[in-house]
């Protein structure tokens, strides 16, 4: 029999790998944010406190990185979920084809990012791209998506909209699986239609399994950092900048990385906070399963 101890050595050398490529930069990072460091003259380096946090939030800049964020991740995780369950339903409708699809629907998610970006705009680029040859084709000009901000921001949406949508679509598809056919036949006896039998019987089921999507598409929302870097730079004057890509600039560019802690903080914080309704109601939810 293992004792307590046995499990401890079992464990340890995960917790050491944890430790070492998460928790030691977390508290780095928050270290470097209540720092004045300069690249070019470390030996300067000096504590401040929280000074770096009440400049960055009269930083305007930053205010609109955040709302580019938030509009980054409640517009498409919104529209991923809708789509995700309509496209789910078919999918799980035993139709002709829908194992081809299936497989079919894992390309935008089997794609590097950086790939997915490169694709896009080869789509959007006025003039030559396949957007342009459309638009021409009904006698219209090709549109500059990419150089507007009015437009640039819903290019970026698009695309995350199309790389988020199909593992979406397969984990609701996973959920809808799980639950007895015998439900639905007892539902279309009962005189239910098809609307009623997925109101009553589909959404009630895979609720629990629609959190747990919300909270992975809202952390992996801005992972799609790649596509923005290649498509748009962050620009036309900050339109697509979230906050990470903020961070990024702010470190590698301007080499500010005491402010680029400080972002990244906040940045964290509110990933967290985005996420914490869902997480909180998927715990409480296995309690009760327990």
């Amino acid at each position: 029999m293992v004792n307590n101890k046995q499990y401890f050595y079992y464990i340890l050398p995960a917790f050491i790998f944890v430790l070492m490529v998460t928790i030691i930069p977390i508290f780095g990072t928050i270290s470097l944010s209540t720092l004045s460091y300069s690249i070019a003259q470390p030996d300067q380096t000096r504590f401040t406190g929280l000074n770096n946090y009440f400049k960055l939030f009269q930083d305007p800049r930053f205010l609109n990185s955040c709302l580019v964020m938030l509009l980054l991740i409640l517009i498409p995780v919104t529209i991923q979920m809708i789509l995700g369950f309509m496209l789910a339903l078919a999918l799980n409708g035993k139709l002709f084809g829908t194992n081809w699809m299936r497989l079919f629907f894992l390309c935008p998610a089997v794609i590097p990012p950086i790939v997915i970006g490169l694709i896009w705009k080869l789509f959007l680029i006025p003039g030559a791209g396949g957007l342009s040859y459309f638009v021409q084709k009904i006698g219209f000009s090709g549109p500059d998506l990419l150089s507007q901000p009015s437009t640039a921001l819903f290019a970026i949406i698009v695309a995350a909209i199309w790389t988020g949508t199909p593992l979406v679509t397969l984990m609701l598809l996973s959920g809808m699986e799980t639950i007895p056919t015998s439900s639905y036949e007892a539902a279309s006896i009962d005189g239910a239609s098809w609307a009623q039998r997925h109101r009553i019987i589909t959404l009630p089921f895979i609720i629990s399994v629609s959190k747990t999507v919300i909270i992975f598409r809202i952390l992996e929302a801005l992972a799609i950092f790649p596509v923005i870097f290649v498509l748009t730079g962050g620009g036309p004057a900050g339109a697509t900048e979230p906050i990470n890509y903020y961070a990024y600039v702010t470190a590698f560019r301007y080499f500010k990385f005491d402010y680029a802690a400080t972002i990244i903080v906040v940045f964290f914080v509110l990933l967290m906070m985005l996420s914490f309704p869902f997480l909180k109601s998927v715990i409480n939810g296995k309690k009760g399963e327990l």
